[in-house]
């Protein structure tokens, strides 16, 4: 490649990843609400995080310099990895008083709570991007196709970042979805792209959705960002979930750095059948807006979970870490903390009574 076409293909590199996820090349300001426990900056008019926060601590031409070049042949699967074929029907009985949760890739997940259908963060399509054809791309394919989900009761967005607010995973699932959860702010896109607004239910922090007569969900803060395009950051909420039933209780943690608040929403809300947490994407580049296993199994305990759920990690190129750390590094921890946890296939249905065993399915298999 010439250095001329070199220099355009490197910039337009820089300029795209900014747009496509939570590894956004973005520098987050200092939080000025320090001693407010509120979420939003009337001087700045945004979103702020309760705790102070950096973002990506070194420049954009050295951070998309190290996401083009370092790293390269350990942040992608070289083989295919193994998914569970779903019996949907099963899986979403409604007359079931379980709690199981399926993974199909970064933070999407499909919940079956005393019989009420929650689907996470859903991308469900191949790239995290805002264009079809450049970007993440995902490893492999959604263990269940869109048109193939049981109806969806609530469709739960934690934040718009590419990575987990997908234009045509929503425009899908819009004909089988009840309600679709979001935060302060993110109804905009979607009501830009048609969803109606008798369908879309807003929150903030701390607000409670009742969606039936057996399950709730309190929206709960995050510490993390927003934004889509390059003059629109932290112009709309991030946050998590607390789902819960009478027999049963679920936090899902969306997109965040380790805070304190992980404790305080163990106190008021826990303790947790399960708590589905990110361990991926993380980075010294990006401390404060991403947890590493270690931090979310840590945010496990002070949550005071039961069954640490990872997600945020095995589905995109995200950051500068081998694709299967994440995992090898939750295993360690978890043993020495005595935690149980889970690292589930794609499609693999989990149940809160499930214990840690793990089969290391990242790993290719001799003869396969």
């Amino acid at each position: 490649m010439s250095p001329k076409y070199f220099n355009i293909y490197f910039f337009l590199i820089i300029f795209l990843v900014q747009l496509f996820s939570c590894t956004s090349f973005y520098n987050y300001p200092i939080n000025e609400a320090k001693e407010s426990p509120q979420n939003y900056n009337n001087k700045t008019q945004k979103f702020v995080n309760t705790n102070p926060t950096e973002g990506v601590t070194v420049s954009m031409i050295k951070a998309g310099y190290n996401y083009m070049f370092k790293n390269n042949k350990n942040r992608k699967p070289n083989f295919e990895i193994p998914i569970v074929e779903v019996n949907v029907d099963s899986f979403a009985n409604k007359n079931s008083d379980e709690l199981s949760v399926i993974w199909l890739g970064h933070a999407t997940t499909l919940i079956n709570i005393d019989g009420t259908i929650i689907l996470t963060d859903p991308i469900l399509t191949k790239w995290a991007s805002p264009v079809d054809w450049f970007g993440p791309k995902r490893f492999f394919d959604s263990p269940i196709e869109i048109e193939n989900l049981p109806i969806i009761d609530v469709v739960i967005i934690s934040h718009n970042h590419y990575d987990h607010l997908d234009k045509e995973s929503v425009l899908r699932l819009n004909g089988i979805t009840k309600k679709f959860l979001v935060p302060l702010g993110v109804e905009k896109h979607l009501l830009s792209w048609g969803i109606l607004s008798e369908k879309i239910v807003v929150k903030n922090w701390s607000d409670t959705l009742q969606v039936n007569d057996k399950v709730e969900i309190i929206t709960t803060p995050a510490h993390h960002f927003s934004g889509r395009l390059l003059f629109d950051s932290n112009k709309t909420l991030w946050a998590s979930f607390v789902i819960k039933s009478k027999n049963h209780s679920v936090y899902f943690g969306g997109d965040s750095g380790f805070f304190k608040g992980y404790k305080t929403i163990g106190k008021k809300y826990g303790p947790f059948d399960i708590t589905i947490l990110p361990i991926g994407a993380y980075s010294k580049m990006w401390q404060s807006i991403h947890m590493n296993p270690e931090e979310a199994v840590q945010a496990h305990k002070d949550l005071n979970g039961k069954l640490l759920f990872p997600i945020h990690w095995g589905t995109f190129n995200l950051a500068l870490h081998g694709w299967t750390e994440p995992a090898e590094r939750l295993i360690a921890i978890s043993n020495k903390e005595d935690v149980n946890f889970v690292i589930p296939k794609p499609g693999e249905v989990v149940k809160a009574n499930t214990k840690s065993v793990v089969e290391k399915w990242w790993i290719l298999k001799n003869g396969e």
